[in-house]
């Protein structure tokens, strides 16, 4: 009986410590999941790298409206394709020089460009290098020659 006893004692002791090591093991790799999203957050925000290569990106026609936040702007970038992250287009817009700087207007914004280079950009510190889409002056133009064509009222 006492042998039976001392086995029983064994296996307990056994998963016990097995018990132990995988919650042990599970922490380690939950840490280092959460080092490495934050290592690459950390990243994103200071390596200031557009979103796609230089030569291969996209330019949209992007407006910024009177009184739009930097997380209603980064989420429509975001959504235009044009950054990869929202939320780190507003960590990076908090610690710019730019920050809540934005003059309303519509520009050509590239996928290429980086954070800093947008702020600059619908901020009105500089023009965009990048000329707009031709499928958006081509939308403007016959809403231009409309414009032109409506005769004027008669002054009274």
């Amino acid at each position: 009986m006492k042998k039976v006893r001392t086995t029983i004692g064994i296996v307990i002791d056994t998963l016990g410590s097995l018990i132990i090591y995988a919650l042990i093991a599970g922490a380690i790799l939950f840490m280092a999941g959460q080092a490495k999203h934050y290592y690459e957050v950390g990243y994103g925000i200071f390596s200031q790298q557009g979103k796609d290569a230089r030569g291969t990106g996209k330019v949209v026609m992007f407006t910024v409206e009177e009184g739009m936040s930097a997380s209603s702007i980064g989420a429509k970038l975001e959504e235009e394709g044009i950054v990869n992250s929202a939320r780190l287009f507003v960590i990076q817009e908090k610690v710019s020089d730019y920050s809540g700087k934005y003059v309303p207007g519509t520009y050509a914004l590239s996928s290429e460009m980086t954070t800093e280079e947008i702020m600059r950009v619908i901020s009105g510190t500089e023009p965009s290098p990048y000329t707009p889409p031709e499928s958006a002056a081509t939308e403007e133009a016959p809403a231009a020659a409309t414009q032109q064509a409506a005769p004027e009222a008669p002054a009274e």
